[in-house]
């Protein structure tokens, strides 16, 4: 396969083509999924890790949290805020990305996959929505939505990711392709990451019991088993 050749769409049904994949991209799959017929076993237990790791935001509640958040430091709530907003940032361009993946996806048990992580990232960036309108007002969560736009330093960061993940929209290659799933890994891997351990240091035991967020950082864990997962 040439790393300029452009990827197909898996045909959502092929009478021509067996039901387990031939290839992930670029291969033959009749579209119909049968989980005990399928090239990559494991990815049924993917499947079903995946979905053991099923929440819902609104299930945590965050009347804790909304009393202790004015007692953090200024600089805290800063941080807070603005890690929140990048999150679902972060989350808003994984959510686009995972579909666009999935269209290429020439394998019914991957296809199926990605459609569950498509899910639960929009389930996540409910969650960022659902933290700051539990901590600050309306006006105050947009600013807050608005501020990845303006910082400098965040910018260059998202653009790097929003181009690869462009690139490969635009023109569906291997050789694209390749270069959005480093992408992809460099989000999940160090972005989200770094975030998340701002969280769970603000959670630790030696800080005041008014200052943990706990809430918030239950919430965040439960995001990071998806991360966990793959």
């Amino acid at each position: 396969m040439s790393v300029s050749e452009t990827l197909k769409k898996q045909n959502i049904f092929d009478i021509t083509a067996p039901n387990k994949s031939t290839k992930i991209i670029n291969g033959e799959c009749s579209g119909i999924l049968n989980w005990d017929d399928i090239r990559m076993p494991q990815m049924y237990k993917l499947y079903r890790v995946l979905l053991g790791n099923h929440w819902i935001a609104d299930e945590i509640p965050m009347n804790t949290d909304k009393t202790n958040f004015p007692n953090l430091s200024p600089r805290e709530q800063e941080a807070f805020k603005k890690i929140i907003g990048l999150l679902a940032v972060l989350d808003s361009m994984q959510t686009m990305f995972v579909g666009d993946v999935k269209d290429y996806l020439t394998d019914s048990s991957l296809q199926a996959i990605a459609a569950i992580i498509g899910q639960q990232e929009v389930v996540h960036n409910q969650s960022y929505s659902y933290i700051l309108s539990s901590l600050v007002p309306w006006e105050e969560q947009k600013e807050i939505f608005e501020y990845w736009k303006h910082d400098e330093v965040l910018l260059r960061r998202n653009l790097f990711i929003r181009d690869a993940y462009q690139e490969f929209r635009d023109n569906p290659t291997p050789q694209t392709f390749f270069k959005a799933i480093v992408a992809d890994m460099v989000l999940e891997g160090i972005f989200f990451y770094a975030g998340f351990a701002f969280f769970y240091n603000t959670a630790r035991d030696h800080r005041p019991k008014d200052k943990r967020m706990l809430a918030t950082t239950q919430m965040i864990s439960y995001i990071q088993r998806k991360v966990c997962a793959l």
